[in-house]
């Protein structure tokens, strides 16, 4: 049995009390004071450890995902692999025009200088248009007709929404697609009014079908793309207008936190005319597949070419979605979870506690810190980045903690969010 002093001399007067005073229940106090060892104050490459807190936080481990593999489903080897027969790739086109190019060298030092350096600027609308690479690249084939299908571009169509053409995987605004497409004949002689699109005229009697399609723009579930603009039945040499306009002209959609969507204008050859059915001018009534289409009228269309532009978010959408009584949808990146392990007394790997309590944030309301601070300043198209990453450096390596101070380096470099983000583009 164990009593506190004062439970004793309540109990037991002085004269009875023993010659020693029995064990009581105080706490023992350490002989040496603990702590994590000089190397908890040694600097690294990472970070600065001059404070005693630094080293009592742990540095989490970032662990990575394991995958169970059944290897019964993984028992062929790499040589059967590769003596299976390829599929090769079935051509749902014309036949490759055949054309010899000459290729063309330059002996000018200056432009050996420049790509060297990688300033060399190349005009996209000299590139080679039968080059399909760039379209297998943005899997454009694979996602408008299916898989292993591919075709030659071998007539001439050129698209422009006024001084903004549309080649192989070139960004466009949505804004720049609000007006309709201008469709006339590729002519020899030069023309007095703009030419947005030009088809090329290559044997009377024969018929032209445009089908305008965004291949990331569909938010229901039916499966399809968003049909903008379909125009069927185009004589050959004549103008769009004399082809029959079966869906009115869309701007492109790419709803906002979607990123870029592909807007493919396809261009289809018959020699006799097509029945395609009236399509409703709504967003909803504008889920179409481009590969039931071709399916339909596979023995009767050929595709013959193709082009697609990138189009990017802007203010423009949202007005054209509400001119249609249609709500704006806002898509968000979602954040894994971090990985955090338990704090300990004496980690052996510590870090500061700025960074260590970061963890524990939102990663949006970290990027909100970052975007509120960015519309403290001026402008949201006019914010420069600071000359020098801290004026005043000497002053505030004295005064300034050194986590406070290195956040601040960090914070005012040309490539950190503050500066660059979405809304300067």
């Amino acid at each position: 049995f164990q009593m506190s002093a004062a439970q004793y001399a309540r109990l037991i007067s002085r004269k009875y009390r023993g010659p020693k005073l029995p064990k009581i229940n105080r706490p023992r106090r350490p002989r040496l004071l603990a702590w994590a060892g000089p190397t908890a104050f040694y600097p690294n490459r990472f970070y600065e450890q001059d404070k005693w807190y630094k080293a009592r936080i742990d540095k989490p481990d970032l662990i990575p995902q394991l995958h169970i593999i059944d290897p019964t489903l993984y028992g062929e080897s790499l040589a059967d692999y590769l003596q299976k027969d390829k599929v090769v790739p079935t051509n749902i086109g014309f036949a490759e025009k055949d054309t010899k190019r000459v290729p063309k060298t330059s002996s000018d030092p200056q432009l050996e200088k420049l790509s060297r350096t990688k300033k060399l600027r190349i005009d996209i609308s000299q590139l080679g248009e039968a080059d399909q690479r760039m379209i297998a690249h943005f899997g454009v084939f694979e996602h408008l007709f299916n898989d292993n299908v591919y075709f030659n571009r071998t007539q001439n169509f050129e698209v422009s929404f006024a001084d903004h053409g549309v080649y192989t995987g070139n960004v466009l605004w949505a804004e720049d697609t609000k007006t309709t497409p201008d469709v006339t004949r590729n002519m020899d002689h030069p023309i007095i009014v703009p030419v947005k699109v030009s088809i090329e005229s290559v044997g009377a009697g024969g018929f032209n079908t445009i089908v305008v399609v965004n291949l990331d723009g569909n938010a229901s579930e039916q499966p399809g793309e968003i049909l903008h603009w379909l125009v069927a039945n185009i004589p050959d040499g004549k103008n769009v207008s004399e082809g029959e306009e079966k869906v009115k002209w869309m701007q492109a959609l790419p709803f906002l936190g979607t990123g870029f969507h592909r807007l493919s204008f396809l261009l289809l050859r018959h020699s006799v005319k097509i029945d395609v059915a009236d399509i409703g001018s709504d967003l909803a009534s504008r889920v179409f597949s481009t590969a039931q289409f071709y399916k339909k009228h596979e023995d009767t269309v050929t595709p013959s070419a193709l082009l697609f532009s990138n189009v990017a978010y802007d203010m423009s959408v949202k007005e054209a979605l509400h001119s249609q009584s249609l709500q704006s949808p806002l898509y968000e990146y979602e954040w894994n979870e971090r990985l955090k392990r338990d704090q300990k007394e004496f980690p052996l790997k510590p870090m500061p506690f700025d960074l260590y309590l970061d963890q524990y944030r939102d990663s949006k309301e970290v990027q909100a810190d970052l975007l509120r601070e960015r519309l403290e300043k001026v402008g949201i198209d006019d914010v420069i980045p600071p000359k020098f990453l801290d004026d005043n450096y000497v002053e505030n390596k004295k005064k300034l903690d050194a986590w406070n101070h290195s956040k601040l380096l960090e914070r005012n470099r040309p490539e950190s969010p503050v500066y660059n983000n979405a809304l300067k583009y």
